[in-house]
């Protein structure tokens, strides 16, 4: 069952975390769990890195939380502290892999999880499909902020301050993805026509 909280609760929730009420932390990760899995499984197929990282950013917070500073973007913070650890542990596991640094570009990619794929209509698939043709076709950067913006439901603004951009390069980014999947998806519809007209 998904849990949603609003913002007042939230903000309630992370004082009385960070006053060492376990149960608030427990609370915020179940309504934040799902949403920080998604984003963070669009970056590896392995599912138990996404799972450790998630398990080891509660276990962070709940150690430092007298120092953790207040904050009114709970989900915000959420997300850009999951992005650090699993950029720092993805680049671990390469350099033990190969021996060498990995670049920050990390693979974006838009891999859907069996619970999601059990519970999406036939008619959803295909149409899901089709757009994850389309957004592979952008750049990475791109991808990212169309996951963060129509998935996420996160303004520009808070999509800057995840990715450590300013709000007009995330607009500029956003446009210029906006325009490509246009223009993609009707390449795209043309060609299906003609295969299957």
């Amino acid at each position: 069952m998904k849990i949603t909280l609003l913002h007042n609760e939230e903000e309630l929730l992370w004082q009385r975390f960070k006053e060492g009420d376990s149960g608030a932390l427990g609370q915020l990760s179940r309504s934040h769990y799902r949403a920080l899995f998604n984003y963070a499984a669009k970056f590896t197929k392995d599912r138990e890195i996404v799972r450790d990282c998630i398990q080891d950013l509660f276990l962070e917070l709940w150690e430092r939380r007298e120092h953790l500073t207040e904050t009114p973007f709970v989900r915000i913070y959420l997300i850009k502290s999951l992005r650090n650890n699993l950029f720092r542990k993805l680049r671990q596991e390469r350099w033990m892999l190969e021996s060498e640094d990995l670049d920050e570009d990390l693979p974006f990619s838009d891999h859907t999880s069996a619970e999601s794929t059990l519970i999406e209509s036939e008619l959803f698939q295909e149409n899901a499909g089709k757009i994850k043709v389309v957004l592979a076709k952008l750049p990475k950067r791109q991808q990212e902020i169309i996951f963060l913006k129509f998935y996420e439901g996160l303004s520009n603004d808070q999509i800057a301050e995840i990715l450590t951009m300013n709000r007009q390069s995330v607009a500029n980014l956003l446009h210029r993805a906006l325009t490509s999947l246009k223009t993609n998806w009707f390449s795209l519809a043309k060609m299906l026509l003609f295969l299957w007209g």
